[in-house]
């Protein structure tokens, strides 16, 4: 396909502006709109370092401790949204005045104790409450919560508030552009990088700096190869290999997932270490090539999740493979929604939901077979009414 060069540089200093103020405080009025239709007094947005989405994308904050435990309580994020009234964010570290999109943002030890307080100041006891961002938010933080102020009324709402947060904003679309701009840059340089004798961790530390100097950090980076191409590396974290050479003739496949200034970069691409793939390699390579190619034709305005979805099936069946072809346990979908975070609705099965001008898309496929092995394949499109944007252009597609 001819697919234009990339908006942005992979540097910091070509960097878009970020979201200003004005843009969060107008979400947060569509959220009001959007929980008095659904007849709710207010919402709790929940948001975990590894989720943020609710509390981001409607207060600009996202918690900077990696992890919590059943013992403590950072590493979350809370918004209370009342319809009528002013909001309160809980954060779990310091922040200097107006840093926030939320003037009232309390510093808070436990989170439980933080929005119990926050719900009774803003009036919302006895009230039906929405709750967003659920993925978040532990079983033992509702217990907590429902047990500390008492005649509350949960309602989960992440259906209420998560559509409206799928049609990106110009400003956002600019920062996607840069995050995957920064993304193919870091995903080019590793494949670069492939030669016999190399592990997947040297891959991994040529390739990081990169990322870095662009304003990113990694999420994950999933390697897999060898003859047939599989996973390598323990199942846990690290999710690539530290010590095994790659040899001529392997296949090698390598999936990125990291976050610039807070927006998401994703990534996958394969190859033949030594850039002789044998008969059956080859196709496999450029098959996965052809199925994302078609995917993203496939994608319209007013056309399902799931109607894309069952294109890349039919193209699976027509060919031989089963309609999730070889995906050694990988989700049965052919993608997702990118933004702040991975996001839904997904390219799958019963998502009904029609794609709309101005969401993000990130199209993907695991293919092989039991001779190959796994190899993958992705791109990030912008949908717009007329055409797709592939704005993961900065790494090309082959490398062979």
């Amino acid at each position: 396909m001819d697919w234009p060069e990339p908006k942005f540089a992979p540097n910091l200093g070509s960097a878009p502006p970020l979201p200003a103020r004005a843009e969060y405080l107008e979400r947060q009025q569509r959220a009001r709109a959007a929980m008095a239709e659904a007849e709710l007094d207010g919402l709790v947005a929940f948001g975990s370092h590894h989720w943020p989405w609710a509390v981001r994308w409607l207060a600009d904050y996202q918690s900077g401790f990696f992890s919590s435990s059943p013992f403590d309580e950072m590493g979350y994020a809370a918004l209370v949204l009342p319809v009528e009234g002013d909001p309160i964010l809980l954060i779990d570290q310091r922040a200097l005045p107006g840093e926030l999109a939320v003037d009232d943002a309390r510093t808070v030890v436990g989170i439980v104790d933080g929005v119990a307080d926050a719900l009774r100041d803003a009036g919302l006891v006895g009230k039906r409450i929405g709750m967003v961002g659920e993925g978040a938010m532990l079983e033992r933080h509702r217990r907590l919560v429902e047990g500390a102020v008492g005649d509350i009324d949960f309602v989960a709402a992440d259906a209420v508030i998560e559509p409206l947060q799928r049609v990106k904003s110009e400003v956002e679309l600019d920062c996607l552009r840069y995050s995957n701009a920064v993304g193919s840059a870091w995903m080019k340089t590793m494949m670069e990088a492939v030669e016999p004798g190399r592990t997947e961790a040297d891959l991994v530390s040529i390739g990081l700096p990169v990322l870095v100097a662009g304003g990113g950090f990694p999420a994950d980076i999933v390697a897999g190869s060898g003859n047939p191409c599989k996973p390598q590396a323990p199942r846990g974290i690290p999710s690539y290999n530290a010590t095994r050479p790659l040899e001529r003739g392997d296949l090698l496949r390598l999936d990125t997932v990291g976050t610039v200034r807070g927006y998401d970069c994703d990534m996958a691409r394969s190859t033949c270490v030594g850039g002789e793939p044998t008969e059956a390699q080859l196709i496999v390579l450029e098959q996965a090539i052809e199925f994302v190619e078609t995917l993203v034709d496939a994608v319209a305005p007013e056309v399902t999740h799931e109607a894309v979805h069952d294109v890349g099936t039919a193209w699976m069946v027509d060919r031989g493979y089963p309609p999730h072809a070889y995906f050694e346990g990988f989700w049965p979908v052919f993608g997702h929604q990118l933004g702040l975070s991975v996001e839904g609705p997904m390219i799958g099965a019963g998502e009904t939901a029609e794609i709309a001008a101005g969401q993000v898309l990130a199209l993907e496929i695991v293919i092989g077979t039991p001779e190959t092995g796994g190899i993958a394949h992705e791109e990030i499109i912008i949908v717009h009414p007329d055409r797709n944007e592939v704005i993961t252009t900065g790494c090309p597609q082959r490398w062979w």
